[in-house]
């Protein structure tokens, strides 16, 4: 099993590899099969159900680049995060021998999900679907609920119970979000803003969460749930998400779904036959 131990002095990271159990086996490779499943599935589903802006303009060739660097760029990610579990000794050594192998973990994963933003984010802007860039935070969530799952299940102590929630609630609250985004992509402007409002909020979420993950990385600091900016992170993965999601995030989506559509411009009735002054 892999343990990722944070230690009191910071930046350092004790590594156990011990594959226990066929059940520790099968949460490693599930949490190496979510990315690439997660982009099958996606796929089958925009070529099923192609927004009506993509079939009138076609791709933008912009997010298409953007997309294919950012399936080098996870591929990296996984390879890398691969290449360190194999890596790791069978049994944990000291915290200056371990610290180089667990900061390498801690970049292959952050480079896991950079790439995956990018795929997300250059394939929505590509075949002009911004549900899609939703999706992707979805999935990330269920991959990061299911990596702390992996250590929750031998050290309990080490994984706040809490976290492993709002990760869950911020996912599924982030698939009904996206959900609406889907259902509303072929509608106006004004009606697409209105369904995306809670898809926006618990993306806003993220990308203060992402910033705050990269600056503690830099900085060599532990604990990033600890402080009290991450404490307002939680909430905002949890309270925030359900009552944006419950609350105007719904209210939005039902105006948008319900409204009217624009009245037919007014046209001249033609005359009646009688009324026609005649011609000779």
């Amino acid at each position: 099993m892999l343990h990722l131990l944070a230690d009191s002095a910071p930046g350092c990271v004790a590594i156990e590899f011990d594959i226990a159990t066929v059940l520790d086996l099968l949460l490693i490779l599930a949490a190496v099969l979510i990315p690439p499943v997660a982009i099958v599935i996606v796929a089958r589903i925009v070529r099923r159900h192609p927004s009506a802006a993509l079939l009138s303009s076609g791709r933008r060739q912009n997010g298409v680049r953007l997309r294919n660097w950012g399936f080098a760029v996870t591929g990296i990610g996984i390879l890398g995060f691969v290449a360190c579990l194999l890596l790791a000794g069978n049994e944990p050594a000291g915290c200056e021998e371990d610290t180089v192998l667990g900061t390498l973990i801690l970049v292959s994963v952050l480079v896991t999900f950079v790439g995956a933003l990018m795929i997300g984010g250059g394939w929505a802007y590509a075949i002009r679907a911004t549900w899609l860039a939703l999706a992707t935070l979805a999935i990330l969530d269920s991959w990061i609920f299911l990596v702390n799952l992996l250590v929750a299940l031998t050290y309990t102590d080490s994984v706040n119970g809490l976290l492993l929630l709002a990760f869950a609630i911020h996912g599924l609250c982030s698939c009904v979000a996206a959900r609406w985004m889907f259902t509303t992509k072929d509608l106006g402007p004004i009606e697409r803003a209105k369904a995306g409002e809670a898809g926006r909020s618990l993306s806003a979420v993220w990308v203060f969460l992402a910033s705050y993950a990269g600056l503690a990385l830099l900085r060599e600091e532990n604990g990033v749930f600890s402080t009290p900016a991450g404490s307002a992170v939680t909430g905002a993965l949890t309270v925030g998400a359900l009552a944006v999601t419950m609350g105007s995030g719904f209210t939005k989506y039902i105006e948008a779904i319900n409204a009217k559509p624009p009245a037919p411009a007014a046209t001249t009735p033609p005359e009646p036959e009688g009324d026609r002054p005649k011609t000779k």
